[in-house]
């Protein structure tokens, strides 16, 4: 067995043995061998979209899993400590990459039935929300409308019947909307983790850069690039969550 440590810049607390390895080991059964309950139901075409990501999680590369696991310890460790695990999504521009992991990440949290984490994203910049990474998440599976029409609109993210949607809009990572303390920080941009090297109030922080689609709005590869960067994100995001399943 691993013996899990949460690192931060406040505190390094070993955790009790946790079985990951293990769940890794095991990747290729079924769901239910690894829990006595199914996943909480998303939108059917959702639903489905994210139980075919299950195989794909051997295919993340051994790097990328080394972060996911330990944005899990960071969790796992702040639920403990905390009751409450949070973490923040931030890069540049709070555009496309930030808004896919937040939609994917919440979506995952509650596949899994994963209390007591709450998931935010922000910007260095708040420009507006990419029609594109909305079109994506669609395709998804997610129902999405949009609530106010403004310069900076406001989406309405719907991913089951059971829960209340996301509402989400283009923000600055320390909006008032965020936590100021005691959370974690997941740089998905290198430029922003450039260009803030300093995030106020965190107490973890932890770099999973994804190339930004963005750059390809308005191009006639713009579609196929969102969906593709999307299903990364979502492979991801349930991996993590997954591993924290399987924590517990």
């Amino acid at each position: 067995m691993l013996n899990i440590v949460v690192k931060s810049n406040k505190f390094l607390m070993p955790m009790k043995n946790v079985p990951i390895i293990f769940a890794l080991i095991l990747s290729f059964s079924s769901y239910s061998q690894q829990s006595t309950t199914g996943p909480n139901k998303l939108y059917p075409i959702l639903f489905n979209y994210a139980r075919d990501l299950y195989p794909e999680y051997v295919k993340i590369p051994f790097e990328r899993k080394a972060i996911l696991e330990e944005i899990a310890n960071y969790i796992v460790g702040a639920q403990q400590l905390d009751k409450s695990g949070k973490i923040i999504f931030i890069e540049t521009d709070h555009l496309a990459r930030s808004i896919l992991v937040h939609a994917w990440a919440v979506a995952a949290s509650y596949y899994y039935g994963i209390e007591n984490v709450n998931i935010y994203s922000g910007g260095i910049n708040a420009p507006g929300i990419s029609q594109n990474a909305i079109i994506a998440l669609e395709k998804a599976g997610f129902i999405i409308y949009k609530i106010k029409e403004e310069n900076n609109p406001e989406y309405e993210i719907k991913y089951s019947y059971s829960v209340k949607p996301l509402i989400i809009r283009s923000i600055k990572y320390n909006d008032k909307s965020n936590p100021d303390v005691n959370f974690g920080s997941i740089i998905v941009c290198p430029n922003a983790d450039i260009n803030l090297p300093v995030v106020k109030g965190n107490n973890f922080r932890t770099p999973l850069y994804y190339f930004d689609p963005s750059a390809y709005d308005g191009t006639s590869d713009a579609s196929d690039l969102y969906l593709e960067k999307s299903k990364e994100i979502a492979t991801e995001m349930f991996y993590l969550f997954y591993v924290i399943k399987n924590s517990k």
